[in-house]
């Protein structure tokens, strides 16, 4: 079992993108939807093989499969696989808070994106929640159902998001 289980977690896919904040890329990685994530913080000041010198940090209690992390104000941020929300300093690699979205059975897949202190977290079935987190703490400000599958990334331009659903490019804006 071991060595199926080993050889199995060789092949799994880096989907997330890493994220870069000062001198620190944090890089999601393994199978958080199997139990099994990883979180690694690597300094990106080295040259050569950096693996003994420049991994920082390591974790195995979260991460996030599909969606990227985001960066804002020095921190990281990540939207799990189920919605679980973290506040991660790159430095160190300890969460400075944790929050959730309302629980569901459908999944993130879309990247969150944050604009203006406000994270967007889009799930596959098409409810995008908008959380304020510009004060270092996480306050659930919307819920919106748009009524098509979305897992593309909202994407902020000047005074408004974008958002691609299935069958529609959406776009808002407060004016």
């Amino acid at each position: 079992m071991r060595e199926f289980q080993s050889r199995l977690q060789s092949t799994w896919p880096v989907v997330a993108s890493p994220v870069l904040v000062d001198d620190m890329a944090v890089v999601a990685f393994g199978r958080n939807d199997k139990g099994a994530p990883r979180l690694y913080g690597i300094r990106m000041d080295g040259s050569g093989d950096v693996t003994e010198t420049n991994h920082v940090w390591f974790r195995d209690d979260i991460s996030t499969f599909v969606p990227s992390p985001a960066a804002y104000n020095g921190h990281v941020y990540l939207v799990r696989d189920r919605g679980e929300v973290e506040c991660i300093d790159p430095a160190t690699g300890k969460t400075i808070w944790s929050d959730a979205f309302p629980k569901n059975r459908n999944s993130y897949y879309a990247s969150p994106t944050i604009a203006a202190g406000k994270l967007y977290a889009a799930r596959e079935d098409g409810v995008v929640y908008v959380a304020d987190v510009a004060d270092g703490e996480f306050r659930l400000l919307s819920e919106n159902d748009l009524k098509e599958s979305v897992i593309g990334s909202p994407v902020p331009i000047e005074d408004r998001i974008f958002i691609r659903g299935e069958k529609h490019l959406l776009c808002f804006s407060s004016k």
